[in-house]
């Protein structure tokens, strides 16, 4: 289904000010509530439509965005908050990215290597990719603690004791 034009749903001018909007959509709310009209569909469905034209064309930054690309999304909002205009592919240097192939990569001068960038980006982060790569190498396992009883003094046990232990295992 197309998009309608909100000022259209609301029937009003592009040059419209907010109190005729505000009027516009009031009296199409009360025509097409679905508290006036039950179970008839169409009716729900126009309401629908004239609540979204209203929530967009009355607020200023959602209709600054709307009159410029002819609909409004909130990504399309952030992307005019950042200064991006209509080609998302460019970078704020002029540079336009939109043709380039971002699933394989190739060194200059050589044909594509078939790698992705998550490849790239799991070799530097150490996460998977979809390269057999070889298994960990196992780390030795730290030991059990041993325990012994010994027996301290109060005053050794402040003043520190310095003495050798002699332990019988029966494991290296």
């Amino acid at each position: 289904m197309a998009k309608q034009d909100y000022y259209e749903v609301l029937g009003i001018k592009r040059d419209a000010m907010p109190d005729e909007i505000k009027k516009a959509y009031r009296r199409l709310a009360r025509k097409y509530h679905p508290d006036v009209n039950p179970g008839d569909k169409a009716s729900e469905e126009r309401f629908k439509l004239t609540t979204e034209a209203h929530d967009v064309l009355s607020d200023p930054k959602k209709r600054k965005v709307y009159d410029q690309f002819g609909q409004y999304s909130d990504n399309l909002a952030d992307a005019h908050a950042r200064g991006a205009g209509p080609s998302a592919g460019r970078t704020s240097a002029g540079f336009d990215f939109s043709g380039f192939d971002w699933t394989t990569t190739a060194t200059p001068g050589s044909a594509s290597t078939g790698s992705s960038f998550r490849d790239i980006f799991a070799d530097l982060f150490g996460g998977s990719s979809a390269k057999e790569k070889e298994p960990p190498r196992a780390q030795p396992q730290r030991g059990a603690d041993i325990e012994m009883p010994l027996a301290l003094s109060f005053e050794e046990a402040i003043k520190g004791l310095t003495t050798n232990l002699t332990v019988n295992r029966s494991e290296q």
